[in-house]
């Protein structure tokens, strides 16, 4: 008796749960494609100007698709607001579109160059399911997509954000930034809302239209995918357009976004899901450029969400414009980046990654000058041996119109030297356009050297990277002849710096901290080699195999030489060097 008392409790506090559940997705009332018929008319909702929501008129065209495969509704849009639009422009995804005063679905998918008054709706009981389950809904047809919208760049930050983009099929272009108008604007069905990406002095990200909201805060909008990136940490803000403008392929919404009101945690094929009042996880950034040939400085501060795909692409991205903004100009230069990345792997534990290095360019200085960062952002974004988490990127730079090169001509040093002394070594250097210039460095003989000759390779710092090519090279068979490794424009192959045999993500984390540099002189101890080998050395830019007097002899030494010896001394420069050498010193006991 009991035990049936108790059954009926739970069966009524089970339904009432039910009910109330129920009763929050009655606020709004939806329709089911099975009751959808061709001729049904009502009404989508959307902005076209500031945050003003208004409708246009729509005719149901009929219902394609399988329960399995998914369904789309056609429908044909018109009236004044269309007119104004261009027809359903790309930032209207996602706007609602009710029959018979119920919620049928979002504006979602059309066809470029055919008639923008036609488009297909994604229905709103599959874009519910984004709550949920995420079944996948397979279209052939063209997304509704808003183009990336960024505020804080310069032509060129743009033009180069954009081949980031590219791997990713998005695009950019440049609008004003937020309106102050946009503090009190809430997201409900038919308002604009935005995906970003970056925010702060500079803001990246995509504008739609909201298509469902509840009294919980939650948020479904686009009607199709964003990225397709699945579970998601976007931040989901409001936003304002500026003005929907025609466009033979199709018509687009001009926007800029505004305050962060909550987070996008699912970006699936059937549209964007998230919740107002929570945060997504964020990655600080601030860079500072100073441009000294004018003294003026320019400095962003940002936040980045933290896709592990995006994040290289978004820090390049700022990186490069903020050198953009500060340099105004184009044409050669050069500049000296000091960078340092915090962050924590679930394995590794704390990481702290800190470069510094100089660069030259004859074209695009902003390009090379980042160009570490952003191997340094796809390591640990992208290996394959921990899950990394960025918690803080601090980059400093400084860039010059003036080509600060100088090339290695010679060095000279005492011929005899005890075990354990210290070798002066003068090194003579012509800087572009100038005079020659010497510079002495004091390399530590190790304590336990044999005695006899001693053979040091003096280089750039930068050689390990044409040295690695060159026996890349030797080994399949090519011509070893390369114009790289000095810090100029052909240096741009990052990943050589890395080398392939390294088995633990801590080998890769220590090799990248201790690279050498292009303003460092690097001397080593040069196994292998005759005394007779002392002069000007082989080594030269552009041709790598030197006069070794055997094939597998050189490419021992060039193993070496890639790594280098425990004894190896590294001496900075203010300079970008180029060029090496080798000496030979009569080693004698104390």
């Amino acid at each position: 008796m009991h035990c049936f008392k108790w059954k009926r409790i739970l069966a009524l506090a089970l339904g009432c749960v039910l009910a109330m559940a129920s009763l929050a997705l009655a606020v709004t009332p939806t329709i089911a494609v099975e009751e959808l018929k061709p001729g049904m008319k009502g009404y989508g909702k959307t902005v076209i100007r500031g945050a003003d929501i208004q409708t246009f008129d729509v005719e149901i065209l009929g219902v394609t698709g399988t329960e399995t495969g998914g369904y789309n509704i056609l429908i044909k849009a018109s009236g004044p607001l269309l007119k104004e639009s261009g027809g359903i422009a790309q930032g209207m995804s996602g706007s609602p579109v009710y029959i018979d005063g119920r919620l049928a679905g979002a504006v979602a998918y059309g066809q470029a160059f055919s008639d923008p008054n036609y488009c297909f709706l994604t229905p709103i009981n599959e874009m519910l399911r984004l709550f949920d389950e995420t079944d996948p809904r397979p279209s052939v047809f063209l997304p509704k997509s808003t183009p990336l919208m960024v505020s804080g760049f310069t032509s060129d930050g743009v033009a180069h954000l954009n081949e980031g983009l590219k791997s990713f099929g998005l695009t950019s272009y440049a609008v004003p930034g937020g309106d102050a108008a946009l503090d009190n604007v809430k997201l409900e069905p038919g308002s604009s809302v935005g995906v970003a990406l970056v925010r702060g002095d500079m803001v990246i990200g995509a504008i739609g239209t909201v298509t469902w909201t509840d009294d919980e805060g939650r948020v479904l909008a686009f009607g199709h995918p964003f990225l397709q990136h699945g579970d998601s940490n976007y931040f989901m803000t409001n936003a304002w357009i500026y003005a929907s403008v025609p466009n033979i392929q199709s018509a687009f919404k001009v926007g800029s976004l505004g305050k962060t009101l909550g987070r996008i945690s699912q970006d699936r094929l059937s549209g964007i899901a998230g919740k107002e009042g929570e945060s997504a996880p964020i990655i600080p950034m601030y860079v500072s450029v100073t441009d000294k040939d004018r003294g003026v400085h320019r400095s962003s501060n940002v936040q980045l969400i933290t896709d592990e795909d995006l994040v290289p692409t978004l820090v390049d991205g700022v990186t490069y414009n903020t050198v953009s903004m500060a340099k105004d100009r184009k044409g050669a230069g050069s500049s000296r980046i000091r960078f340092t990345i915090t962050a924590n792997g679930e394995k590794e534990g704390p990481i702290r990654l800190r470069r510094e290095n100089m660069f030259y360019s004859a074209s695009d200085l902003g390009k090379l000058t980042d160009s570490e960062l952003n191997v340094a952002t796809d390591m640990l974004m992208n290996n394959r041996f921990d899950k990394v988490t960025i918690q803080d990127i601090n980059v400093d730079v400084e860039t010059t119109s003036n080509c600060e090169v100088a090339e290695m001509l010679g060095a000279s040093a005492p011929s005899t030297v005890t075990q354990g002394g210290v070798l002066p070594i003068t090194l003579t250097f012509k800087p572009y356009r100038a005079d020659e210039i010497t510079r002495t460095i004091n390399f530590r003989v190790p304590d336990k050297q044999p005695v006899g000759p001693m053979n040091l390779i003096v280089r750039s710092g930068n050689a390990t990277t044409w040295i690695s090519k060159a026996l890349s090279k030797r080994n399949s068979g090519r011509n070893t002849n390369t114009t790289d490794g000095d810090g100029t424009d052909g240096s741009e192959d990052d990943t050589s710096m890395l080398q392939s045999g390294q088995r633990q993500f801590k080998d890769f984390l220590t090799e990248f901290n201790e690279m050498d540099a292009n303003n460092e002189v690097v001397v080593d101890l040069m196994p292998g080699y005759a005394s007779s080998a002392a002069g000007r050395s082989g080594y030269r830019r552009g041709n790598a195999a030197g006069n070794s007097a055997g094939a597998a002899s050189m490419s021992n030494a060039i193993t070496g030489l890639l790594k280098g010896s425990r004894f190896k001394q590294k001496f900075p420069m203010d300079f970008i060097i180029t060029g090496e050498t080798n000496i030979a010193v009569n080693v004698k006991s104390r």
